[in-house]
């Protein structure tokens, strides 16, 4: 049985990447609708998956709900402080097409949000599955990657087939 209080977050078997937040009453709509496309048949669609993008600046609850599940803290290397204490900022900035969806938003408390946006050569990038990179004006490059998300030597490890990558991780700067 699902917890009133809060929503479930649902990963990847593989990966270990979050797909899907959703909380009880949205998973118990979904379960009624079914598929859309192919109502007729169990067609293997997903009904759940990450929300998606709206064409605004903020972020809708579910966006919020989602990115602070897939982050649990502030991304920036080395910082722990809980996602619940930290902005959704827009790695592409939004006024530069930037979009307010799941791939182009991560946690950063209000000190490394400011940091990202203000301090110069300061270099932020994150692919779609969250993990991030900063590159400190000097050079310096940390990537940081969401808990849960597997590496690639773990996904090795798993049965996912192929050689074990070469996966240094150095510490935070």
């Amino acid at each position: 049985m699902l917890d009133q209080a809060g929503p479930l977050d649902l990963t990847d078997p593989v990966t270990g990447a979050l797909r899907a937040t959703v909380t009880r009453p949205e998973l118990e709509r979904l379960a009624r609708r079914g598929c859309r496309t192919h109502p007729d048949r169990d067609c293997g669609c997903a009904v759940l998956d990450r929300p998606p993008a709206v064409d605004r600046y903020t972020p809708t609850p579910a966006q919020y709900r989602f990115v602070r599940a897939r982050d649990r803290t502030c991304r920036h290397p080395g910082c722990r402080r809980p996602a619940a204490r930290t902005d959704l900022d827009h790695m592409r900035a939004h006024r530069d097409g930037g979009a307010t969806d799941c791939t182009n938003l991560c946690c950063l408390c209000r000190r490394h949000h400011r940091l990202k946006t203000h301090a110069p050569r300061w270099r932020f990038t994150m692919t779609d599955d969250g993990v991030l990179t900063v590159t400190t004006p000097s050079g310096v490059t940390r990537t940081t990657r969401p808990p849960g998300l597997h590496t690639p030597a773990v996904r090795h490890l798993l049965g996912s087939g192929g050689p074990p990558p070469d996966d240094d991780d150095p510490p935070p700067f």
